[in-house]
């Protein structure tokens, strides 16, 4: 038995813009909804949502049958977390707030196996069918994708750096976090604020890895695009079932 390609890192390696969506809500069936959108990844939020390894599990098997790559947001750089929702089948993972490059080359070490890394050894898991894909741990990097936010002044200023450790596929922009971080908060748009998302998007092109950003507002997400950002997440799960509810009752509440 092989192991599916991870189509996404493969296409981000080409240049190709890879569109996403967020999966907030802590729902398998909605997950499996989102999964059939047609995106081409989607993030299932185990930092800000009621999200746990038991319903991250749910959620992977939900879209397994979907050509989309499930990646996960975990809660922290816990090396025990990273081994723990790898083997669980979470490939493809973000990590919050990575502010230096020794912080990377940590995430990156937690998810490979000695000598080149320190992720915990066990023979079968979800991750392997459960030991049925053969050679799973020598050649578990291929498919592995390690997305890390910058969400700080500090890791703006290190973005280069940051992006130059191997293993690193993608650099990602949390607007959110970082304006707040940036004395703007809910103003993303701000001018040093943005020259700090364009800093971040340069460091990483640099570097020949991808840029990713979340931008749920379409407007937003055409002109990263168009800047150059290719790992795009253009909407979640949570705000559009919001904002579709609030549109609709208010449709019918007017006048």
């Amino acid at each position: 038995m092989q192991e599916r390609r991870n189509s996404v890192k493969e296409a981000l390696a080409q240049g190709q813009t890879q569109l996403g969506l967020w999966c907030s809500l802590g729902s398998a069936l909605v997950t499996e909804v989102m999964a059939g959108s047609g995106c081409d990844w989607l993030l299932i939020d185990a930092e800000h949502s009621p999200n746990d390894l038991l319903s991250v599990v749910a959620q992977l098997q939900a879209v397994g049958a979907d050509d989309v790559e499930a990646c996960v947001r975990l809660p922290e750089d816990n090396p025990t977390l990273v081994k723990q929702f790898m083997d669980a089948g979470a490939r493809s993972l973000m990590i919050p707030n990575v502010k230096t490059a020794e912080q990377a080359r940590q995430i990156v070490a937690s998810a490979r196996y000695a000598p080149e890394g320190v992720r915990g050894f066990s023979v079968g898991h979800r991750a392997n069918r459960f030991g049925r894909v053969k050679d799973y741990h020598a050649n578990a990097p291929r498919n592995q994708m390690l997305i890390l936010q910058i969400e700080c002044k500090e890791g703006v200023a290190n973005a280069s750096q940051i992006a130059a450790v191997e293993g690193v596929d993608v650099l990602f922009v949390g607007p959110g976090d970082l304006s707040t971080n940036m004395g703007a908060m809910h103003n993303a748009g701000a001018d040093h604020v943005q020259q700090a998302i364009g800093s971040v998007l340069k460091a990483a092109q640099d570097a020949g890895k991808a840029a990713g950003i979340l931008a749920p507002m379409q407007a937003d997400a055409e002109r990263y695009i168009a800047d150059g950002f290719t790992f795009v997440a253009v909407g979640a799960d949570l705000g559009l079932v919001a904002r579709g509810s609030d549109a609709l009752i208010a449709h019918f509440r007017k006048g």
